[in-house]
Order: structure tokens, then sequence, then C-alpha cells
């Protein structure tokens, strides 16, 4: 498999903020936020450049990576005076060693057969005492039949203590959560998890009552939510949590890892 095919499906926010995927992925870039003040900062698989925008905010460098030429190109609009990207595989990253204070590596891992090859190229270009921010589907959540995930661009998905003993091999792992929705969201904006939903009325209600906006054009469906609900229609960035509570059962984990 090429290198194309392995992070194929990592850029998916191709709709910005129109997507209900946005608010989980940004929410991870501000998880990270708080750790790259000052720092010089690699993210891996930037995609359209999104997270760009979030962490030059607060890092003294970012430079971003990925394999497909199109997202390099979109994601140079996200670039300004502290930000960079370039087209580069992550199994051979063109870097020296020893090169950035920080790592961002969300929703990648999963893509890859080759993940030790991958985990050990990240820890060669991160200084000492340097960290990784690592996202990857919780396979206690997603539930691969025999191993195999649902979503065909996945190849492996990880059980936290398996996560867990992958990144403990290269790295020493300082914090480890589960990344959910906030129980005030009633109805997620994802079909696995609206299939988990209770089935008694009240609940069910609410459902098609989403379904049905859902199906409202943009602007319509953002006033009505804003007159309701006081926030977009989808969740925000706000609207998820990280703790060490959920691990067991949130949908993603997030390790943030450290070269010792």
């Amino acid at each position: 498999m090429g290198v194309e095919e392995r992070f194929q499906g990592a850029n998916v926010i191709d709709a910005g903020r129109l997507s209900p995927y946005w608010g989980e992925h940004a929410a991870r870039y501000h998880f990270a936020l708080p750790r790259v003040g000052g720092k010089v900062v690699l993210d891996i698989a930037v995609g359209t450049g999104y997270g760009l925008g979030i962490l030059r905010s607060a890092a003294k460098q970012i430079v971003g990576v990925d394999v497909d030429p199109v997202a390099v190109e979109t994601a140079k609009g996200e670039c300004g005076a502290n930000a960079s990207v370039m087209l580069a595989d992550g199994l051979l990253l063109p870097f020296e060693d020893n090169s950035f204070d920080t790592i961002t590596s969300f929703e990648t891992l999963e893509h890859l057969h080759e993940r030790k090859q991958f985990l050990s190229e990240l820890r060669r270009v991160l200084k000492e005492n340097g960290e990784l921010i690592l996202s990857t589907p919780n396979a206690n959540y997603t539930m691969p039949v025999n191993g195999k995930p649902s979503n065909p661009f996945h190849i492996f998905e990880y059980k936290p203590e398996d996560l867990c003993s992958e990144l403990a091999a290269q790295f020493t792992i300082a914090e480890f959560v589960g990344q959910s929705l906030d129980d005030n969201i009633q109805i997620p904006p994802f079909y696995d998890a609206q299939r988990r939903l209770p089935k008694d009325l009240s609940v069910q209600a609410k459902l098609f009552g989403w379904k049905v906006m859902n199906k409202l054009p943009f602007a319509i469906r953002e006033s009505v939510s804003d007159i309701i609900w006081k926030k977009p229609f989808y969740p925000t960035e706000s609207d998820y949590t990280f703790s060490a509570d959920t691990v067991e059962n949130a949908p993603v984990l997030v390790a943030v890892c450290r070269k010792q």
C-alpha cells in the first residue's frame, strides 16, 4: 500500500466548520495549544491546515507535513510568518535528529501498517524531553470485528492498554486521556454514536428532530439552532472534553508522551 493510501481518510475536514467533524478534530489542537507556547512544532498529516491556524498563535515555529500534494497546497493558506508546510512522508521525515520541541499526530497512527517505524521516526526528530501529542480511535468504542476496523481506511485500532504498551516502548507517557462529547450535548452528530443512543421515546424524538434540522439549508439550520440553543448546530471544539476517567470507553484516545 502506497503512502497516499495509508493516509487516505485523514484529511476529512475539507468542509471546515460546515462539517460535523470540525469540532471533534479542532478540539484536539486546542488540547495541544497550551503545550506549544514558544515551541518549535511539527504537525504530522497536516491535511488542509486547520490545525496550523490554531497552533501558530502560540508556537514559536510550526511545520506541517502531509503526503497529499493537494492538501499541502490548501494548507499553505493557513501559514503565517511562523508556519510552513511541505510534502513529506511521516515514515521518512526530511529533518535532522532532535529538531522539534513538540510533535502533534492526530488520527494518523490507525492508517498505518508500519506503526512502530512511524513512532520511531517521530522519536528521532523529537528533541530530548520533547513531547509527542497523539490521538487515535479507541477500539473499546469502535469494536473491530476479529481485529478488522469497520472504517475501511483504518488498518488497526488500539485498545487503551495496547496503545500504552506501543507508546511506552519508545516514550514516557505523561498523560493518557479519552476524548468525548460533553454530556450536555444530547444528540451526537455522528451516525455511529447516534445508533448507540437509548431507544426510549424521548431520546428518539430528539434524534428525529435533529435529523430533520440536519437536512435544512445551512443558513436556516444555524439560525434555528441559534434561537433554540444559542450555539451552532454541530458541536464546536469547546463541546469536547478530555479526561483520564473516560479512557476505557471514549471514542478517541489521546496520549502526551515524552522522549526521555
